[in-house]
């Protein structure tokens, strides 16, 4: 059984460390774990960044398992070279052993492997192997084995078909749990280049290929997912949904999806196929224009009505004697709301005069002059009903979360809500998460699931937010998805370039995190911190190229909570594959 889960050869484990440091705030101190073990110089090949390790323990047959963070070849010629030795020997010394790396003789040479421990025990006996949560202390001086690409597949890689990519130095695929990663929220973190994008774009491709019972709402702050996802456009129920007119022709509408969207450098020379592609959509009827009412202008909820008598009964200029009566329209309206199941989300209609009437009647009795304030606020409250309210023929807010939560096979799948301006887009994300976790958290169900795709999301769930433009709204909405959409079945996925200027009480919520190059050093520590993982390997995402990753999942995406490197599939090849077909 030994054979089956370890590569032939191994190393020695020499040193353990523990390193400390000021956490990302400042406010305490944060401990990491590291080993160095020694292997021979023949296997650089073998021991990239992301290996597995099993360490022997105090208990036998029990191993810790460690993830290589950093490889460093060392040579015994160096050990004691510094400055104090003269200039001449030092340069012989290293000339020696620069010629000395590749020669066959190895008894000078040798791999020092940095690696942490994963906060799991490898149990082996005759006929099984089991990984379990634990931690044992290692033997120093003990042997170190590597864990083959059947056993690292085993411990690493969910039971799935579903693929994202390629696992570095593996060489394997990396199959994840599509499902649970959705349900316990996702977020893709990663500077400008490095392909958020394209694996966001990725993710919702396996979303609708796999899970028959989930929608994709996307914010679209760049304007380039309806580039990025334009087969799948083609291909299910669909809609674009833009604040903008939509052109009166299939013509106009493909030559303004040219200009107005983000097309990558890779597949510019397809323009041509791009715009038939838009042109089909048109055709399709799945472009629409979103109308927004002009601002302030809302209909009156119960929620509404009990503030404004509220601050009647706050208000300094109120006169005394009327008080008592405004508390009775309270304890009165809330009967009302009980009665008739009501709840403060709904819209005051005419129904409520009955219970005008009695107000009335009950200041009459009072004596209150005509002028009197109470009889002015249901003076107003009746003005308001007696307009009605008007049914809009225009595809709104409401519609659209009327659409998105339709279970039915005609209810679009994949919706893309194009917001190039900011202040207007966070209004609207606010209104319609809002719209939809509200109906439903009144009408339960598990189908459909929806999954929101929150781009730029530094911009709608910032650490410091205002009222004044709308981010206040945004983030409040967006963090009432992130802690309690999961009982509802409502999840998201947010992605962004600085974590430091993310609501913190929204990225406490995400499970998963796919993490690409990030240069600052916060952002990196508090991921690190976050996961338990040595910053040592974080900082091994600043070698990264575009469209590698590392995947850090809290046992949702994957089984177990292991940092995995792996390179993304292109999304674009896939585009390119199926518009060359049009």
């Amino acid at each position: 059984m030994m054979e089956s889960i370890f590569e032939a050869e191994e190393g020695r484990l020499r040193e353990a460390k523990v390193i400390t440091r000021q956490t990302s705030d400042g406010r305490g101190t944060v401990s990491f774990r590291n080993y160095i073990v020694e292997f021979p110089f023949s296997l650089k090949n073998k021991l990239g960044i992301g290996k597995l390790l099993a360490a022997n323990t105090i208990m036998e047959n029990n191993y810790l398992v460690l993830e290589v963070a950093d490889i460093i070849p060392m040579h015994y010629g160096m050990i004691n070279l510094d400055i104090t030795i003269p200039k001449e020997i030092r340069n012989e010394i290293m000339k020696r052993v620069d010629e000395s790396w590749n020669s066959e003789d190895e008894k000078e040479t040798w791999i020092d492997a940095i690696a942490y421990p994963l906060g799991y025990i490898l149990e082996a006996s005759p006929n099984n192997i089991i990984f379990k949560k634990g931690y044992l202390p290692p033997l120093l001086g003990s042997s170190v084995k590597i864990l083959n690409k059947d056993a690292y597949k085993s411990f690493v890689c969910a039971r799935t078909n579903v693929s994202l990519g390629k696992i570095l130095h593996e060489n394997i695929p990396l199959n994840i749990d599509l499902e649970k990663a959705i349900k316990y929220h996702l977020g893709v973190f990663a500077f400008t280049g490095s392909g958020k994008s394209n694996l966001s774009s990725l993710i919702v491709r396996r979303v609708l290929d796999n899970l028959s019972d989930t929608k994709v709402v996307i914010f679209d702050v760049s304007m380039e997912y309806a580039v990025l996802l334009i087969d799948k456009l083609l291909e299910v129920q669909s809609e674009i949904v833009s604040l903008d007119r939509i052109p009166m022709s299939a013509v106009d509408a493909g030559r303004r999806f040219i200009r107005s969207h983000v097309i990558p450098d890779d597949i510019a020379d397809i323009k041509d196929k791009l715009r038939k592609g838009a042109e089909i959509l048109y055709q399709n009827g799945k472009m629409k224009q979103l109308y927004i009412p002009p601002e302030g202008l809302t209909y009156l909820s119960y929620a509404d009505l009990i503030d404004l008598v509220k601050k009647q009964i706050e208000d300094k200029y109120t006169a005394i004697s009327q008080k008592p009566l405004l508390y009775t329209f309270l304890s009165k309206l809330d009967n009302f709301m009980r009665e008739r199941k009501l709840t403060p989300d709904d819209i005051v209609d005419d129904t409520i005069n009955q219970l005008l009437d009695e107000m009335e009647t009950l200041g009459k009795e009072a004596h209150l002059k005509e002028n009197s304030s109470l009889f002015t606020f249901i003076a107003g409250v009746r003005s308001y009903i007696s307009m009605g309210i008007r049914e809009n023929e225009e595809y709104d807010i409401e519609k659209l979360a009327i659409e998105i939560l339709d279970s039915s096979k005609e209810s679009p799948r994949l919706v893309i809500l194009e917001l190039p301006n900011l202040e207007e887009g966070r209004q609207v994300v606010a209104t319609i998460i809002n719209q939809i976790y509200n109906r439903r958290k009144r009408m339960y169900s598990d189908n459909p699931k929806i999954l929101f795709i929150i781009d730029e999301a530094q911009e709608f769930i910032p650490y410091d937010t205002k009222q004044k433009d709308k981010s206040e709204a945004s983030s409040v909405s967006i963090e009432k998805l992130l802690r309690h959409g999961r009982k509802y079945h409502l999840h998201a996925l947010i992605s962004t370039q600085r974590l430091a200027y993310l609501n913190t009480n929204a990225l406490q919520q995400l499970h998963s995190y796919f993490i690409s190059t990030l240069p600052r050093p916060y952002d990196r520590q508090l991921l690190a911190e976050t996961f338990g993982i040595s910053d040592m390997l974080l900082d091994r995402t600043l070698e990264l190229e575009p469209g590698q990753w590392l995947l850090v999942s809290f046992k949702a995406a994957l089984p177990h909570d292991v940092p995995v490197f792996f390179s993304a599939e292109n999304n674009l090849n896939i585009v390119k594959d199926v518009l060359s077909k049009l």
